[in-house]
This record gives C-alpha cells, sequence and structure tokens, in this order.
C-alpha cells in the first residue's frame, strides 16, 4: 500500500511536550485530494495510510494511544488521545480520552469528553433531535 499523506515538518505546533505536524495528502482516496491540507498528528503510526481515515480541519491526534484507522473522520477541533476507528466520525470539541475507542458507524459531536468504549451506532437523526443530543444519549446508554 503506498503512503496517503505526508508530514509536513514547516507546519507543526505543540501539544505539552508533544509536536505535532500536520498532514497533506499524496493521493486520492474517498472524498480527499491529492494536496489536499488535513489537520495535525504526531507521527504516522496516528493515521493508518490503509483506507480513508483522516483528520481534517484542526483536529488532533497524539499521545501512546492516539491512532485512527479505518474509514473514520476526525473533524474541527477535536483531539484525540485513544483509538478511533471503523466509519466513526468525530468532530467539533470531543476529546477522545487515552483509554477511550470510538468504533463502528459512531457518530460524535459537540463538546464532550469521551471515556471507554463507544461502539453503538447512533440512529439517523429525526426532526427535531440533533447530532449532539444524539452523541449524549449514545454516551449515557453506556
Amino acid at each position: 500500500m503506498t503512503k496517503k499523506y505526508e508530514l509536513l515538518v514547516g507546519d507543526c505546533l505543540r501539544a505539552g511536550d508533544r509536536t505535532l505536524y500536520r498532514i497533506r495528502a499524496l493521493r486520492d482516496f474517498g472524498d480527499v485530494k491529492r494536496g489536499d491540507l488535513g489537520g495535525y498528528i504526531e507521527s504516522e503510526s496516528a493515521l493508518a495510510h490503509e483506507g480513508h481515515a483522516w483528520v481534517q480541519d484542526v483536529a488532533q491526534v497524539y499521545g501512546p494511544h492516539g491512532s485512527v484507522g479505518g474509514n473514520a473522520r476526525i473533524k474541527g477541533e477535536a483531539w484525540i488521545l485513544g483509538r478511533v476507528d471503523g466509519d466513526a466520525e468525530v468532530c467539533d470539541l470531543v476529546v477522545v480520552g487515552e483509554d477511550a475507542h470510538v468504533g463502528g458507524r459512531t457518530v460524535l459531536c459537540g463538546d464532550e469528553v469521551v471515556r471507554g468504549e463507544v461502539l453503538r451506532p447512533v440512529e439517523p437523526c429525526r426532526a427535531g433531535v440533533s447530532v449532539l443530543a444524539a452523541s449524549r444519549f449514545v454516551l449515557q446508554t453506556l
């Protein structure tokens, strides 16, 4: 499998004592096009080169357990210190803690802190039910 992104050494930020590098797509995959800029990761172990997983906007993935794989999407200002995979989507100000695992078809948006395991798919939003309310429902049913 060929690499799907590169780390941009000249575009980085600090998260405590860690250095995070912006990523740039090296090839087309999913809805990501070659040359698209992504979010920030600490190392190549934080984002799989297989699948359609992607970190975008100013989202950050770091730490010894921080990893994104499968077809997962990390967006907005999310911080991933745990594992996100499957077809999961994490966005806005969600923080996935070091020991947390978000997977399946789970969608988490808003300003949540996730600990533990979230694998259940969120039901499609109905009129009057926000994605934030749906994600809170998933977290409360664990």
